[in-house]
């Protein structure tokens, strides 16, 4: 399973959660979409570079296999923020980490997981506006790794 296949059935599960619920998932599935299109790209630019033998592409052009690596690294740091996760700064991913309600362990999207417990639990609109504004954190940071993924940022 690819990684955007993974948060993609994550994302089904919380919208199933969230039904009837002035919430949307659209600005995620969105970034998906965008992470696939990068994952091909990027993923067809290692086969050439693999294609080539490997060795001698690595010694004669050392800086295109670097920058490739550097754009996987950049890419998985696009995927935290710096202000972490809300009543939890400590934890920085956005895509990955534990939920405040479950110590045991991952869980995809813990930011939406948080905000989601919470306005289950207290059903207001302000709870609600969390729970979508944790969406939106999410779908930033996927669309901002797809683009260092494709060489759009650096």
């Amino acid at each position: 399973m690819s990684y955007a296949s993974e948060l993609q059935q994550s994302t089904e599960l919380f919208e199933k959660e969230v039904l009837g619920r002035p919430v949307s998932f659209a600005p995620i599935y969105q970034s998906i979409e965008k992470l696939k299109k990068a994952a091909a790209i990027i993923n067809s630019e290692r086969k050439e570079l693999e294609g080539k033998n490997w060795l001698l592409t690595w010694k004669k052009d050392p800086i295109k296999v670097r920058e490739l690596n550097d754009r996987l690294m950049m890419t998985e740091r696009a995927f935290t923020n710096r202000e972490g996760l809300h009543e939890r700064p400590w934890y920085k991913h956005l895509i990955y980490g534990p939920s405040q309600y479950d110590d045991y362990g991952s869980k995809s999207f813990p930011g939406i997981d948080d905000a989601l417990e919470t306005a289950k639990n207290l059903n207001t609109s302000k709870s609600w506006s969390l729970v979508q504004h944790e969406v939106w954190r999410v779908a930033r940071a996927i669309k901002q790794a797809s683009r260092v993924l494709i060489g759009e940022l650096k």
